[in-house]
């Protein structure tokens, strides 16, 4: 069989340089927990909208408090905006908060998983001293 001078097993080698550690961790994670985090958190999305929400709000409050509006329709409609845009961002800073916490208590509830494994004064990996030559 003739010999390929691009064959990447003949021409082409890779050192790879390896820093020790003392301890690597491992995190087992359930099918639920995994699929939370490859959705991700729609805690990014409330925090967008509500940004968005308040600039409305506040730009339609502060064009009614500086401009003299002498039409009730459209003074009405920029107030209906102020309060809609003011109290919506409110409920989406809520829901961001709130989504923001379940996430951080899911990766808590798997890091507890590591600590309640290892009984304490014990070092799971071996006695630290690297017999490899």
């Amino acid at each position: 069989m003739p010999s390929d001078e691009n064959s990447p097993n003949e021409s082409f080698k890779i050192s790879v340089l390896r820093g020790a550690v003392e301890s690597l961790s491992l995190y087992e994670i359930t099918d639920y927990e995994l699929e939370i985090f490859e959705k991700g958190s729609p805690a990014s999305t409330f925090l967008n909208f509500s940004i968005f929400c308040f600039s409305v709000g506040i730009t339609s409050g502060l064009t009614l408090m500086s401009v003299e509006i002498s039409n009730m329709k459209v003074f009405f409609v920029y107030l209906v905006i102020c309060v809609v845009g003011l109290l919506t961002g409110s409920v989406l800073i809520v829901l961001w908060w709130r989504e923001g916490s379940s996430i951080r208590k899911i990766c808590t509830k798997i890091r507890a998983r590591l600590t309640e494994a290892i009984p304490e004064g014990t070092n799971p990996i071996g006695d630290g001293q690297n017999n490899t030559k």
